[in-house]
C-alpha cells in the first residue's frame, strides 16, 4: 500500500461539536453532525495531509450513563464503547468523504497515575444538561446558569498504549484513535487497573501530536476562537497568542476549568515541544484556519 509522507495534523474534535450536550443526544442528529464534521477533515485529508482525529465523548458517555446511574462503576467500559461508536461513525463519514477506505479507528487505552490528584477532585464535564442537581453527585452549574453537568474526575495522561500502532497505521490510513481521551488504566504493583475517570481528549491529542512529531495541532469546539471574559457582554475575541501570554493568561485563570483551559494547556505543551503552532475554531472554518492560522493562533 502506498505511504503517506504529507504534513500530520492532529485534530482534537470536540465532543459537543459532534453531540452538543443540549437537547436531542439521538443517532441522528449524531450521523448528521459527524457527515459535517468528516466534510471538513476530508478537505483537509485531499489537500495531501495525513490526518489523526482525537474526538471527545462527553455527551455519549453521558447517554449511556443515564441521569441516575453511578459514574463511578464501569466508566471505562463507556469510555471504551463510545470510542467504538464514534470511531466507527467517525471513519465510516471520512470514507465517504474522501472515497478512500484508508480510514481506521483504534480503540486506545492511557496510562495514568494512580496517585495523580485529581482522581479525588472531579472537574470534567460528561453528558447531557440536566434541569435538578442530582444528589451526591459533583455537578458544575453551566455558564449561563440554566441547568448543570455532570463532573468525573480528569486526571493527566503519562503515555498512550498504543502509540507505536498508531505511528505505524499512520504511514498508511488516516486514523481516529484516543477517543474520549482514551481508558484510563493506572499502573500498580505491576499490574493495570481501571480508574473511574474520563482523560481530556485535548491532553492526549497534543500527547500523541508531540510524540509523532506532528506539523500541527488543531482544537475544534463549539466557538470560533478563544475569548477574554468569555459569556460576558463585553467579551471580545482573541485571534493571536504568544506561548508566554497563553501560559500567563491560563494562570491567571481566564481560561474556563474543564472546557478551555485544557485546550490551551495542551496547546502550549504542543508549541513548547515542537516550536510549531496549535490552532482553536470551530467546525465551519476549519480548513481556512489551517491554511491561515485562523481562529485563535498559539505561536512559539
Amino acid at each position: 500500500m502506498k505511504q503517506e509522507t504529507g504534513p500530520l495534523i492532529v485534530v482534537a474534535l470536540g465532543g459537543n461539536a459532534i453531540s452538543p450536550p443540549r437537547g436531542n443526544l439521538g443517532f441522528d442528529l449524531e450521523r448528521l453532525l459527524i457527515d459535517r464534521a468528516a466534510q471538513e477533515l476530508g478537505e483537509v485529508a485531499l489537500s495531501g495531509a495525513r490526518l489523526l482525529v482525537v474526538h471527545g465523548n462527553g455527551p455519549q458517555v453521558g447517554r449511556l450513563l443515564g441521569e441516575h446511574e453511578n459514574h463511578a462503576v464501569d466508566l471505562d467500559i463507556r469510555v471504551a464503547q463510545t470510542q467504538g461508536e464514534l470511531g466507527y461513525l467517525i471513519a465510516e463519514a471520512l470514507s465517504r468523504c474522501i472515497a478512500s477506505d484508508r480510514t481506521v479507528a483504534v480503540n486506545t487505552r492511557v496510562l495514568i497515575d494512580p496517585n495523580d490528584p485529581a482522581l479525588s477532585q472531579p472537574s470534567k464535564p460528561v453528558g447531557a444538561v440536566l434541569h435538578a442537581r442530582p444528589e451526591g453527585v459533583a455537578c458544575a452549574r453551566m455558564p449561563d446558569g440554566h441547568g448543570w453537568r455532570r463532573l468525573v474526575a480528569s486526571p493527566r495522561p503519562t503515555s498512550v498504549i498504543e502509540q507505536p500502532a498508531i505511528a505505524a497505521l499512520l504511514a498508511t490510513h488516516h486514523v481516529i484513535a484516543g477517543g474520549g481521551g482514551g481508558v484510563p488504566l493506572g499502573a500498580s504493583d505491576g499490574e493495570r487497573r481501571p480508574q473511574a475517570a474520563v482523560v481530556d481528549k485535548d491532553r492526549v491529542a497534543a500527547l500523541l501530536a508531540v510524540s509523532l512529531d506532528a506539523d500541527k495541532l488543531v482544537f475544534v469546539t463549539d466557538v470560533p476562537c478563544v475569548f477574554d471574559r468569555f459569556g460576558q457582554f463585553d467579551q471580545q475575541p482573541i485571534k493571536q497568542l504568544a506561548v508566554d501570554e497563553a501560559r500567563a493568561r491560563l494562570i491567571e485563570g481566564v481560561f474556563a476549568p474543564g472546557s478551555m483551559a485544557p485546550k490551551i494547556e495542551s496547546a502550549i505543551q504542543f508549541v513548547e515541544a515542537t516550536r510549531r503552532s496549535a490552532i482553536i475554531t470551530a467546525l465551519g472554518t476549519l480548513t481556512v484556519a489551517i491554511k491561515t492560522n485562523g481562529g485563535t493562533a498559539i505561536h512559539p
